[in-house]
């Protein structure tokens, strides 16, 4: 079911959750949380890695109490890391925020950080990284009920409210069918509180919840303190004695491979330096993005659909992610200094025809959309924009922009070696993988064994058909050529331009345009190549021969770049555990969860035209799976990223357009 717009928090819900102890009393929470049957002292003494859902998130209130009590703890043992996760059907705006945080002095140190990275009012999953990173804030805009269903998050402890309709009116009481939704989130031995939860007791006690009111205090007699402790059997990843907390724990030591250095591979190397992980950087090439990413200008930008397709949520994800994880790496620009060379100048995508177009205008008055986020520019608009005519009317996202690849992979592996060990193994191709007891071995043509880790991640694009694990996979390598045009006489275009085709703005003299879309291995420039791109540039631009001398497409002093897309049927990336191909071939499996993996082998691969955005939040999905963490997408998306689609009978894989409108 596709997102619907957001309505941000009203009035009387902003005094709803003010006049309410769980969501306004400062005093409340702090008592509740520092009492013991609350759980919350026990879940940071007990876990790693300690994860909390709060579905009555309101203004913040629980989730800024438990981080400032997760900050004093710190260095005394227990949990490194906090993952809080919150479903917001109407959340505030930040100036909402700003009203209700002036009501908690005591917190505003904290207050002023969720602030300062809260996201546009946007559908679906915002992942927020705060306090170094050692905070991971996990926000869902949607449905409570909704949005529930879909949660992939293994919690230690639940914060619940008894009479949840009185804030969100679509939602249903806790009945057992809505506890079973808890409950399959719920690891041995979680705890939940639940204020004023004397009528849902006997639901959450259906479905494996235990406990009874917390009475510490006079002022807590309203809250129940419950444990899951299940009388029946669950999945393995779940079990654990039923009176001790399930340690969440990855079940093999933090070492992996990754192969491949472009943008897949440099950030699944820092996400997973984050953690603590060591890592074996293995690529072919002489430095990092020698192949698919070493391309002088991308574009970094989401795709829009007017049905909210799992490519306009995907994207709208990955991109909102990733723009916040740049500026923790230091930030964008194209001065001397700046740590990813780039210009978030925004971008302004062109139907490609008018049929297109006039999907784009209707889909901008449907969603309504921030305008920070993406807005409807008519033909006479872009004009205007440009100084120029242009080919029509299109969307304008003012926050996207331009990047150059290489400059990410870089700092990527930068950052991941100030965080934790991290070795590179450059001018050394991955011949084949071989499996040696709990390990995985990278070996070269001749057999020797380049490095060796409990975990690989095949980072490195088409060159994972040459691997027997892999091969099997339906990946294609799809060249690209793009065209360098001399930035000197080329008229002043204030924002990246993306349509048929795509420009970015100048730097170091030359501004890209491209790119081919050819079905053959030809790594050389050809003329061809380079006459489709200026007639792309044509086309977004009919007049731009006025403006600006246009080189000929078989001119000798033409520069470019070939490049290789690696590219799935479907067009989504392959995000996980990699399937035993020839185990489901033979098995037939008619769902994911029937799918056969190889143990320790797992996949950043299909990035097609869109690396930049994917990268990060596809490196943060993959980190938070091998550590057990929530997951920052819903359980649909997780499917239609997840490698085992294509071992799964009957699904041919839905496929979904670049230029989707």
């Amino acid at each position: 079911m596709p997102a619907r717009p957001i309505r941000p928090a009203s009035e009387e819900l902003l005094a709803a959750w003010r006049a309410d102890p769980a969501a306004g009393d400062a005093a409340f929470m702090e008592a509740l949380l520092a009492t013991p049957a609350a759980g919350l002292q026990a879940c940071l003494a007990e876990q790693e890695s300690a994860t909390i859902l709060d579905l009555h998130f309101g203004a913040g209130l629980a989730f800024l109490q438990t981080w400032r009590r997760f900050a004093r703890q710190a260095g005394q043992g227990g949990a490194r890391r906090l993952h809080y996760a919150a479903i917001q059907p109407h959340p505030c705006t930040v100036e909402q925020l700003a009203q209700a945080h002036g009501d908690w002095p005591g917190l505003e140190e904290y207050a002023a950080q969720l602030r300062a990275v809260w996201p546009l009012l946007l559908p679906g999953t915002h992942r927020l990284l705060l306090d170094h990173g050692r905070v991971t804030l996990t926000l869902v805009f949607g449905g409570a009920d909704e949005e529930l269903a879909r949660l992939e998050v293994p919690a230690d402890l639940f914060y619940l409210h008894g009479r949840r309709q009185d804030f969100d009116a679509s939602a249903t009481d806790w009945n057992a069918h809505a506890c079973k939704r808890l409950a399959r989130l719920a690891w041995t031995g979680a705890r939940a509180l639940v204020y004023q939860g004397a009528d849902s007791a006997a639901a959450m006690r259906q479905v494996g919840f235990a406990g009874e009111r917390v009475v510490d205090a006079p002022a807590l007699n309203d809250v129940l303190a419950l444990r899951y402790a299940p009388a029946w059997g669950r999945p393995p990843s779940h079990v654990a004695a039923a009176d001790t907390p399930l340690l969440r724990r990855p079940p093999h030591a933090r070492h992996a491979l990754v192969i491949g250095a472009g943008l897949a591979g440099t950030a699944a190397a820092e996400r997973l330096a984050a953690r603590g992980w060591r890592i074996d950087l293995i690529d072919a090439g002489s430095d990092v993005a020698t192949h698919a990413s070493g391309n002088h200008g991308g574009l970094f930008m989401p795709a829009l659909a007017r049905d909210d397709s799992p490519l306009a949520r995907l994207t709208r994800a990955a991109f909102l992610f990733a723009a916040r994880h740049l500026q923790r790496l230091g930030g964008v620009g194209t001065h001397e200094g700046t740590a990813i060379i780039g210009e978030a100048c925004g971008i302004l995508q062109f139907g490609r025809d008018a049929k297109q177009a006039l999907s784009f205008e209707q889909g901008a008055a449907q969603w309504n959309y921030p305008a920070r986020y993406a807005r409807w520019m008519s033909a006479q608009d872009t004009q205007a924009l440009l100084g120029m005519p242009t080919m029509g009317g299109g969307y304008f996202f003012p926050e996207a922009g331009w990047l150059n690849p290489p400059s990410v992979c870089r700092r990527l592996l930068a950052a991941a070696r100030e965080q934790s060990e991290v070795v590179t193994h450059f001018q050394r191709t991955v011949a084949a993988l071989r499996r040696i007891g709990e390990d995985w071995q990278a070996l070269d043509a001749q057999g020797a064994v380049i490095a060796q880790a409990p975990v690989v991640i095949l980072a490195a694009g088409a060159q994972a058909r040459s691997l027997a694990q892999s091969a099997p996979l339906p990946l294609n390598a799809v060249r690209g050529q793009v065209t360098h045009l001399p930035a000197q006489g080329f008229p002043e275009v204030p924002v990246a331009l993306c349509g048929d085709g795509y420009l970015t703005r100048p730097y170091a003299g030359r501004i890209c345009m491209g790119a081919s879309y050819d079905r053959d291995d030809d790594t050389a420039l050809r003329s061809a190549s380079h006459a489709e791109n200026l007639e792309r540039l044509q086309h977004m631009l009919p007049e731009i021969g006025a403006h600006y001398a246009m080189p000929e497409a078989a001119d000798a002093d033409l520069q470019g770049r070939v490049g290789f897309r690696c590219i799935a049927p479907d067009r989504l990336p392959l995000v996980g555990a990699l399937p035993d191909m020839e185990a489901a071939a033979a098995a037939t499996p008619m769902r994911l969860e029937g799918v056969a993996r190889q143990p320790g082998l797992y996949g950043l691969l299909g990035y097609a035209s869109r690396g930049l955005i994917w990268a990060p939040l596809m490196a943060e999905l993959l980190a938070a799976t091998l550590e057990r963490e929530p997951a920052p997408l819903p359980r649909d998306l997780l499917a239609v990223i997840d490698p085992g689609r294509f071992a799964v009978k009957g699904a041919a894989g839905q496929v979904s357009s670049d230029d989707d409108g």
